[in-house]
Order: C-alpha cells, then sequence, then structure tokens
C-alpha cells in the first residue's frame, strides 16, 4: 500500500523548493502540502518541533500501515521521493561527485538565505525595509508567544530572538557597514559555487552531470533564490552556460508549476 505523503512547505523557502520541484518533477500524486509561516516562526512551534527538532523546512511525513516517520533535511526528503518514483533522478555512476557538489551547495554554497536578509549597500537597504525588518519583526513575535506556550524550549527561542534582534539592528541604527561587508563576503562564496557550476555545464552539456537528476533538482532552487537576491547580470555575468541552462530549466514544465 502506497504511504501517504505530507510535506511541510513554505512557498518563499529556498531550500523547501527543492522537494516541491521533485514531486512536481516526478509527477507524485496525492502529496499534501502544508504550509509553516516562517515569517511567524512557525517552525518553532512547540507542535512543529516535534515533527521536526532542527526547526527547518522541508520536513516529510510518512505515514504507511498506520506508522508515522519524519524525514527532516531536503536532501534525504527529495531522496525518498525519488526512490518512491523509481530512481528516476538518479545517476549511480556519478553519485559520488553529485554527492559533493550537493554538499557544497548547502555548506560553503548556502548563501541565499542569508543574502536575502542581508543587504551589501544603502541602496539595497533601501529597498528592503519594507520587506525584511516586518518579516523578522514577525518571527520575534512567534517566538515570544511560544516561549510562554513551551518554556522547555527557552534557550532555544531566547538565542534566535536575540540573534535576530541584531540582525534587525542594522536596518534601524543607521550603522550597517558591517552588513554590508558581511553580504560582500557572502556573495562572493556565491559566485565561486556559480563558477563551479558554469564548469560543469561547460564540460558536460545541457545539465550539470549530463543528464537532468537530483543536482539539477537542488540547483534549480539555488539559482531561483540567487535571481532574488541578485540581479540577472550579476549572475549570468561571464556564465553563458550557466544562463543557457537557467533558460532550460524554465522551460521544464516542473518549474512552471513550482516556482511560477
Amino acid at each position: 500500500m502506497s504511504p501517504n505523503l505530507t510535506l511541510y512547505t513554505f512557498k518563499l523557502s529556498l531550500w523547501a523548493g527543492v522537494p516541491r520541484l521533485a514531486v512536481n518533477e516526478l509527477d507524485i500524486p496525492n502529496v499534501k502540502q502544508v504550509e509553516v509561516d516562517l515569517s511567524k516562526a512557525e517552525n518553532f512551534s512547540p507542535e512543529y518541533l516535534k515533527i521536526n527538532p532542527n526547526h527547518t523546512v522541508p520536513a516529510l511525513e510518512i505515514d504507511q500501515d498506520g506508522k508515522k516517520s519524519y524525514l527532516d533535511d531536503t536532501k534525504s526528503v527529495v531522496e525518498y521521493l525519488d526512490k518512491l518514483a523509481g530512481n528516476k533522478l538518479s545517476l549511480p555512476e556519478k553519485k559520488a561527485e553529485i554527492d559533493e557538489f550537493l554538499k557544497h551547495m548547502h555548506e560553503e554554497g548556502d548563501v541565499g538565505n542569508p543574502l536575502f536578509f542581508t543587504s551589501g549597500n544603502q541602496e539595497e537597504l533601501d529597498a528592503k525595509q519594507g520587506v525584511v525588518p516586518p518579516f523578522l519583526e514577525g518571527r520575534i513575535k512567534g517566538w515570544e508567544t511560544y516561549l510562554k506556550q513551551a518554556p522547555e524550549h527557552e534557550a532555544l527561542y531566547k538565542k534566535n530572538i536575540e540573534e535576530t534582534k541584531g540582525l534587525l539592528n542594522y536596518y534601524k541604527s543607521g550603522k550597517p557597514e558591517e552588513m554590508f561587508a558581511l553580504n560582500k563576503k557572502l556573495w562572493e562564496a556565491g559566485q565561486q559555487f556559480l563558477d563551479r557550476a558554469e564548469e560543469l555545464l561547460k564540460k558536460n552539456g545541457d545539465y550539470l552531470f549530463g543528464t537532468y537528476s537530483v543536482a539539477d533538482v537542488h540547483f534549480t532552487a539555488y539559482l531561483f533564490r540567487d535571481l532574488i537576491v541578485r540581479k540577472p547580470e550579476q549572475v549570468f555575468e561571464n556564465r553563458p552556460n550557466l544562463k543557457a541552462y537557467y533558460e532550460r530549466l524554465q522551460a521544464r514544465p516542473s518549474f512552471k508549476k513550482t516556482f511560477e
């Protein structure tokens, strides 16, 4: 009997976009999607922490034969979905290369979220004033509410409140220079990863490892976020293969279902 699947996601989340894309690419039916509103810190609610103690999205609930289990990170969720669909996204002969590429993407190259919440110059800061501070303030309010409901998580909530107030202060204090420097450093790391992708495409053709694979599913969401936090000319400058590649990704029906 097929399992009942519930995908905990957030439409604006970078990494939750990966399994949402996989569901559409693999045409997996009857996956219930539950929105976890990160702008209200719902991923830290006492109820959600029971599902995913890492307080991240995505998470996948697998209900089979009356028993529930959970996967709580992007890579394992997508691997499970792919296995369910017959390993259509797998390239066994290139697994080691793909795993290393994904590791780089999700570690040193994982700059999409901090680039969204920080600004690199005064113009960007001014443009984000109506977006980022309200988002951060909503999260603080959520943590303060959960702190009253679940004092057993006091340390977790207080830590995030203080860290977020520090970031918010850059937008409120008029002294954002330290944030500008951090944003610049983050983008340098992001560009290094984009350059790596450009070289892979130059070598392998239409897709990162020749054939459309799990690597492309992850990287599609990564690029989609890059094009929110940076202008297209910044992302694609001196990267012609990457530009053509993204146009191919956009033409896939799964892209349209997921991101448009």
